[in-house]
């Protein structure tokens, strides 16, 4: 299973693509064949799933019961979905459409988030991530969300 931790920031070329981290790629199961599934996220970011931890995923999102809810969700997923192989260099490449949701231009930064990976425009990243005070509130706020939640 990929375990993707830490930030990496690159340049996006002119074609689209960006370099996967070498320690990102290392990390991924053969049974991913070198793929990502490219997807929309929260926040106007892009999530980049390894093949197999995709096929989880989207296993789960099929069993989920069809209403209007979650039509929509599968509905703008999908809509602007795309899988990419890691070319001969270690990179991906973006669609146009998922460069606009996430407002790329030239500057990425690249997100482990475990299981999957987040693609962010790195000046609006920086402006999401907020100052270093927001930390400790978010912290606690998280704690105390999960320890009420037991």
């Amino acid at each position: 299973m990929g375990q993707f931790h830490g930030r990496f920031d690159y340049s996006i070329d002119v074609k689209g693509r960006v370099n996967i981290p070498a320690k990102f790629r290392k990390s991924m199961n053969p049974q991913a064949s070198e793929t990502f599934i490219v997807c929309r996220a929260p926040n106007n970011c892009l999530r980049a799933y390894p093949r197999d931890l995709w096929d989880v995923y989207e296993a789960e999102l099929a069993s989920r019961p069809e209403t209007p809810e979650t039509l929509k969700h599968k509905r703008l997923l999908y809509n602007t979905l795309s899988e990419s192989t890691l070319d001969t260099q270690g990179r991906i490449t973006l669609s146009p459409a998922q460069m606009s949701i996430a407002g790329i231009s030239k500057d990425v930064s690249l997100v482990g988030q475990a299981n999957y990976l987040e693609i962010w425009d790195t000046a609006r990243y920086d402006a999401y991530l907020g100052t270093d005070d927001d930390f400790d509130t978010v912290f606690f706020q998280s704690v105390e969300k999960g320890l009420s939640g037991r």
